[in-house]
């Protein structure tokens, strides 16, 4: 059973995930903690920049590494579903973090410590709407078409079917077994 979850296709895309959300998370605090620590932005202002600094990058890697998506970028059947996921991600995770800012603006006059407070508000939103992002992107890129395989039962290495896939055991394994 173990083996079935490891060498998952699942897995992998989830790991791959994992690893393209750290890097456009590194993107977006290190724009946060730019924008609002040193230059004074609004952490409106500062949030709505650094999700973008962490969108651009999200999308590529997410596309073309996570799920191996190649060719000319479907502007309906991805680009447009990936804008509206992440950008109500974006838009609540701003949200927040102004929300925040406004709750301890009087209460923390130490700009470095609100800035910290902020920047792991900003965090703590994106980790919290990691998985719900994970699942409506992978709708996104799995059903869309093109060269990435549409279903976790196949093997990526060897390209033929395994019998579990995202729902369990497919009919046709089953009779077989």
């Amino acid at each position: 059973m173990l083996q079935l979850v490891t060498h998952s296709r699942l897995a992998r895309v989830f790991t791959r995930f994992t690893a393209g959300s750290a890097v456009a998370t590194a993107c977006s605090q290190l724009t946060f903690l730019l924008c609002f620590g040193l230059l004074g932005a609004s952490a409106a202002v500062a949030g709505a920049v650094s999700f973008l600094a962490g969108a651009v990058p999200n999308f590529l890697i997410q596309r073309f590494w996570t799920w191996q998506r190649s060719g000319r970028v479907q502007v309906r059947r991805e680009l447009a579903p990936y804008v509206a996921v992440i950008g109500l991600n974006g838009a609540m995770a701003t949200g927040i973090t102004a929300g925040v800012d406004r709750l301890v603006g009087t209460a923390i006059t130490d700009h470095a410590v609100r800035t910290a407070v902020l920047s792991a508000t900003l965090f703590a939103s994106f980790v919290v709407l990691f998985v719900f992002k994970f699942a409506l992107l992978d709708r996104v890129f799995r059903s869309s078409g093109g060269s990435g395989s549409g279903d976790y039962g196949e093997d990526a290495d060897s390209g033929s079917a395994s019998a579990v896939d995202s729902d369990g055991p497919s009919p046709a394994a089953t009779r077989s077994a």
